[in-house]
């Protein structure tokens, strides 16, 4: 505990020590050289909303007048855990999003995490827009370094010319739509189907403030969670397309619809090991995608459903997962507050079986103190440990947990 508070505080007083005197709406000497964006930075670091279509994101920006031509933008963030889990079986902690090698083999657990420092750059050209991210984090997947060029780009476009752009470059590919409305914590369906690029993809894309609609080439490689291809050869043979459209219905109320399809995943080998590499009987396995937001002024309501086209060889049944979940938005203390409740089950076998389906239910709390400062609790259930590595042999029935995360997140 000494330990992670140490850490805490260096980081806080590193980032802290880094952010300009900005404005209450996050800008810092809007006809400079050199350019900070509150509202941008929000956006390009959340891991929980705008997963897949961080270009979109960054080409409305420009749209917007929140990235001028001729600027170069700056941003970082920083966000720690402290995580309290309780569990019904001995060395069973079924949270997502955390790695094994982090918990206990007893009936209870509590740690700190530095989940990221982060710093971004986005230097805005005419019809040029390029864009990285590097951090350090504390829950690097094995074989992955704490410190890394974790996402870059160049995208050429100009929305002022044409709602089109073409990019290339590493970052999670533009299928699905993955939000999670909790403040900290994964739902299902981005566990299991977070198509991350390890190698620089080519997206060819449609923005409009209503539409979005992209193309992605991938290269046969074992990407860093869900992307892979029977033979990992390296051609430009894996594909995705993803897309969504944004209905008005009047008084700050729409709904927007979304769908997509990815060719080539893990879910493809009677191997089930995060890699198989050339594995055993290996064939396309892809994945289709719907998915749907209603917004209102106050709250919002969202529902997602993935599923695998074939059954998956290493558990012999095809693999699915669901998100429902809903926020308010409120004060607490005077401050602005969401208030959110997410509930999300992923099935990758037959009933009965043991590694047959896993459930979680979170309620969350994100305050905002400050313009760039927020802290946020969640409360988690969860039910079922069925790792998606080896699910036959590690997978264990009637695990129950429960979690409780406060955390702090600080951008710039």
């Amino acid at each position: 505990m000494a330990g992670f508070m140490r850490r805490w505080v260096a980081a806080v007083v590193f980032v802290l020590g880094t952010m300009p005197a900005a404005a209450e709406e996050g800008m810092y000497n809007p006809d400079g050289l050199v350019r900070t964006s509150l509202r941008y930075s929000e956006e390009m670091f959340d891991r929980q909303a705008h997963v897949p279509n961080k270009i979109a994101r960054m080409f409305l920006a420009r749209s917007e007048g929140r990235l001028e031509p001729g600027a170069l933008y700056l941003g970082g963030r920083f966000v720690a855990t402290r995580i309290w889990e309780t569990t019904n079986t001995p060395g069973r902690f079924p949270i997502l999003s955390r790695l094994p090698p982090t918990h206990t083999a007893g009936t209870s657990d509590g740690y700190g995490v530095i989940n990221e420092i982060s710093v971004h750059t986005t230097l805005a050209l005419p019809m040029v827009t390029a864009f990285a991210q590097g951090e350090y984090t504390e829950v690097e997947y094995p074989g992955q370094k704490p410190i890394q060029l974790r996402k870059y780009w160049v995208a050429i476009g100009d929305p002022d010319v044409a709602p089109v752009y073409l990019a290339f470059g590493r970052k999670t590919v533009n299928f699905g739509n993955f939000a999670t409305y909790a403040p900290f914590t994964h739902s299902h369906s981005t566990h299991y189907f977070w198509p991350q690029s390890d190698d620089p993809v080519i997206e060819l894309g449609y923005v409009t403030p209503r539409t979005e609609l992209a193309f992605t080439l991938i290269p046969a490689h074992r990407g860093l969670r869900v992307l892979s291809t029977p033979k990992n050869d390296g051609a430009f043979s894996n594909f995705a397309v993803n897309g969504s459209h944004r209905f008005d219905l009047g008084r700050g109320r729409s709904l927007r619809l979304g769908a997509g399809f990815l060719r080539g995943t893990i879910y493809d080998s009677v191997i089930a090991h995060h890699p198989p590499g050339v594995g055993i009987n290996r064939q396309w396995n892809g994945l289709w995608d719907v998915n749907a937001v209603y917004n209102a002024p106050r709250f919002d309501l969202m529902a997602e459903f993935t599923r695998t086209l074939h059954d998956w060889p290493a558990t012999g049944h095809h693999v699915q997962a669901t998100t429902l979940q809903g926020r308010w938005r409120g004060e607490v203390f005077g401050r602005p507050a969401v208030w959110s409740a997410s509930v999300s089950r992923g099935v990758q076998g037959a009933r009965g079986l043991p590694w047959e389906v896993m459930e979680q239910a979170i309620l969350g709390l994100e305050v905002d103190l400050a313009p760039h400062v927020k802290i946020g609790a969640e409360y988690m259930y969860n039910e079922g440990f069925v790792p998606l590595i080896l699910p036959r042999v590690t997978s264990v029935a009637g695990v129950k947990s429960h979690t409780v995360i406060l955390g702090a997140e600080l951008t710039f």
